[in-house]
Formats: structure tokens, C-alpha cells, sequence
């Protein structure tokens, strides 16, 4: 044992409670980045998932040759492809992600002919921060177009 220290070695309670403080101000800090960021991830890959769905039924209808409906529901914050030999049950549908929401009020539906030209289709994604995405559908080429909204329409 070295003259002058006592036999306890470690750390004090006062040094324990100074680091936990640190620590809880730099996570405290950096919290609200990191849900934003998160938020803006979730929009991103919410828009792809919109995009890529839209663009797969015009290709299925013209594939099949099978005439198909798009039905987007805000309220139920979905959208479902129908078609005549699935009746009442969609083919396919696409559930937006916890955190992101499709705008509008009342369903809109887009009728898919094959071998016509598709109809322009319009989508726009809302996080919960309020940041919103144009997914929007070329009807000559089929090509999404996903944008930035700027700006606060609500």
C-alpha cells in the first residue's frame, strides 16, 4: 500500500451522480434530432413503398390485361388495388406506416385500363412534424415523382 491513500480504491458517490447528469443532458439533448430524423426516414421509405405500389398496378393491369381499380382512403390511411375477380377484397393494398398519413378527406378512386392511358395520380404523405411528400405518377411513362412539399397548406 502507497503512504497516504487508505485502502479504498473506486469511485465517490458525488462523481457518479456528475457523470449520469452528463450523460442524461447530451441524450436529452440529442432526443428531438433523432425522432426528427427518424420521422423523416419513416416519410421517406412510406413515399418509396407509395410510389413503387402505384407503379406496380399499372403494370399488372397492363400485363393481365385485366382492368383494375385504385382506391385511396385517407381515413383508413391505405391504399388497395381491386379487381374484377377479387370483388369486394382487394388484390393488393399498402398500409402507411405508424407516423405517416395520406392528406385528404374522402376516398378517391383511379380506374386502370390496359392498353389506355393511366390516369395523372396524385398523392401527398404528411409526417407527424408536419414535413410532406408529392408522390406523383407520370401517366405517359409510368415514372413516380416524389418531391418536398414546401410549405403548410393546413
Amino acid at each position: 500500500m502507497r503512504p497516504g491513500h487508505s485502502g479504498r480504491a473506486g469511485v465517490t458517490l458525488i462523481e457518479m451522480l456528475i457523470v449520469v447528469m452528463i450523460i442524461s443532458i447530451i441524450a436529452g439533448v440529442s432526443f428531438p434530432a433523432l425522432t426528427s430524423g427518424l420521422a423523416s426516414v419513416r416519410l421517406s421509405s412510406a413515399s418509396g413503398s407509395a410510389a413503387s405500389f402505384l407503379t406496380a398496378a399499372m403494370n399488372r393491369v397492363d400485363r393481365r390485361e385485366l382492368a383494375a381499380a385504385i382506391v385511396v382512403t385517407p381515413k383508413e390511411n391505405q391504399m388497395a388495388v381491386y379487381t374484377a375477380a377479387s370483388r369486394d377484397k382487394p388484390e393488393q393494398s399498402l398500409q402507411m406506416p405508424q407516423g405517416v398519413s395520406i392528406e385528404g378527406d374522402e376516398p378517391r378512386r383511379f380506374l386502370l385500363l390496359p392498353g389506355g392511358t393511366f390516369p395523372r395520380i396524385t398523392l401527398v404523405l404528411r409526417n407527424e412534424k408536419g414535413s410532406r411528400r408529392s408522390i406523383r405518377i407520370d401517366p405517359a411513362t409510368g415514372v413516380p415523382d416524389i418531391r418536398r412539399v414546401e410549405g403548410d397548406s393546413k
